[in-house]
């Protein structure tokens, strides 16, 4: 089976970014919402949290992969 091309690549990133943005958004609005309802940072809330700061953290991690992968399509293109 074949590697991907850069622009599947670049595409599969885009995505991946896309969804840990969604991700983060929505969990992060439930957190603050929840915060501010009077409820307790524990347990379940707590988690939503933390999981909007992973979903960040995917996004990052998948921005920087499109970075490596813009990079090296731009350095086999130049003459």
């Amino acid at each position: 089976m074949s590697s991907p091309t850069p622009k599947q690549q670049k595409t599969f990133a885009a995505i991946r970014i896309t969804g840990g943005f969604a991700a983060a958004i929505v969990l992060g609005y439930s957190f603050v919402a929840n915060v501010l309802a009077g409820q307790p940072v524990e347990g379940p809330v707590l988690l939503t949290g933390v999981m909007a700061f992973v979903g960040l953290g995917y996004a990052a991690y998948y921005t920087r992969s499109l970075s490596r992968i813009a990079a090296a399509d731009k350095d086999a293109a130049k003459p």
